[in-house]
């Protein structure tokens, strides 16, 4: 009888360290509120990237809490502690403090074992730092605490590991918007475990905050990542996430100087003007209006903010879970070739393709790269054979050139049919404004 008590209480025993130790994290205390809040939100969703550890969900904990009616944040007594362990199943809880003062914060983690109540031997740990730093404080502190729990670095999804393949995006809500696929797939914005990506729905400053800090890590920028996240569920403007992002992307010289104000550009916060003016410059937003202070920003325009900002290379694929399974149809265009040899065209920083009528096609002025992408791959490809033009895809347009005119022999004149042609299957894959063009040359 003894041997078969002791042999099940290995085989629990087995299986208790085989699942990983279960852990829930309670709101965190201190003022204001809604950081607690944040940072059990944060470390939660960290912590959960672990294979090493469960996690309880915080809708099991609230439950929880609600039934024994007890506070997250007042989880202090050992009592307490045993009887929400107990009721979700937990082996412990992180239970925390926070203290802020003007744009520092120091948070203080421990981890309570649920038997016994008290704070585990060599499990807390603390952080401090500017505030607007909190969301890399976090996981600094996430990665520590799970180290202290399984002798293991935390494994991340930052930019530099593994990101999803195009073969893996599979967002049911967005189909073929390649904006959206392209920030997913570089890891800056996340869908829904379901394969949702909710492009509708407003951004809070917690959301921005979390992405502002993935995409500050994707390169060396030439400014800084400042975001005020201390109301972390409050919806953030269209303003707001313009200036953040142009902030980063821009060294400060860039601000210095009052831009000239007028239209709608005057309608706008002084302290505003020289980010939105800089942003429209380098190609950040279309127009002012894209910055406007009385639109809540969704994902969808984040999302498009971000791929304008850090444009994919041009030999980069970016399409849906659905076509790269299937054969590609005919009429899914994936760039444009223009034969221009034996017209003397001159490789440039800046073509200019237009038809017969004058009409320009490309560049499209309402779309034109950053400087940097410009300086880095172009306006568009010169090669010599048809094999090179890689930029173009794989299913190109092709059309001949009618003539090539300038004093730089760089404005490429095609027929109007062509340019007709070219324009409706464009409509189908945006090619032309990801800059997927390609001139053959002598």
């Amino acid at each position: 009888m003894v041997r078969l008590w002791l042999l099940a209480y290995l085989l629990c025993a087995g299986v208790a360290v085989a699942s990983g130790e279960v852990i829930a994290v309670a709101d965190f205390v201190g003022k204001p509120v809604e950081i607690g809040q944040e940072i059990a939100e944060t470390l939660g969703t960290d912590l959960a990237k672990s294979d090493r550890i469960t996690l309880v969900e915080r809708a099991q904990l609230g439950q929880a809490l609600r039934e024994l009616r007890l506070q997250s944040t007042g989880l202090t007594e050992p009592s307490q502690v045993k009887r929400v362990g107990k009721l979700v199943g937990a082996d412990a809880i992180i239970v925390g403090s926070y203290y802020v003062r003007g744009n520092q914060i120091v948070v203080n983690a421990r981890m309570v074992d649920v038997r016994t109540g008290k704070v585990m031997s060599g499990r807390a740990e603390n952080v401090q730092g500017k505030l607007t730093d909190l969301y890399h404080l976090l996981g600094d502190l996430a990665n520590r605490l799970h180290l202290r729990l399984t002798g293991m670095e935390l494994a991340s999804l930052e930019p530099g590991q593994s990101r999803p393949s195009v073969a893996q995006l599979k967002l049911t809500d967005v189909e073929d918007e390649v904006e959206i696929l392209y920030v997913v797939q570089q890891g800056w914005m996340l869908g829904t475990p379901d394969g949702y990506f909710l492009p509708d729905k407003p951004v809070s400053a917690g959301d921005f905050a979390r992405v502002l800090a993935r995409f500050a890590s994707a390169r060396k920028w030439e400014g800084v990542a400042e975001f005020d996240s201390t109301r972390s569920g409050d919806l953030i403007t269209s303003l707001r996430a313009v200036v953040a992002l142009t902030r980063l992307c821009l060294p400060r010289e860039r601000f210095e100087q009052q831009p000239y104000a007028e239209g709608a550009l005057a309608l706008l916060p002084a302290w505003a003007r020289p980010y939105v003016y800089q942003a429209l410059q380098q190609g950040y937003i279309r127009n002012i209006a894209e910055a406007s202070r009385h639109h809540i920003l969704t994902r969808r325009q984040l999302a498009s903010l971000l791929a304008r900002m850090m444009p994919p290379p041009p030999t980069m694929q970016v399409v849906s879970a659905d076509l790269t399974a299937a054969p590609r149809a005919p009429g899914v265009w994936t760039g444009l070739v223009i034969d221009t040899r034996g017209l003397k065209m001159r490789p440039c920083m800046s073509p200019v393709l237009a038809d017969s009528s004058g009409r320009q096609l490309y560049p499209d002025a309402k779309s034109v790269p950053p400087l940097d992408y410009i300086q880095e791959y172009g306006i568009a490809d010169f090669v010599r054979l048809e094999a090179d033009s890689k930029r173009a895809g794989d299913n190109p347009v092709y059309v001949r050139a009618v003539k090539v005119t300038g004093r730089a022999r760089d404005t490429v004149v095609i027929s109007t049919g062509d340019a007709e042609r070219i324009l409706q299957a464009d409509s189908q894959s945006g090619f032309l404004k990801r800059w997927r063009v390609v001139f053959l040359v002598d």
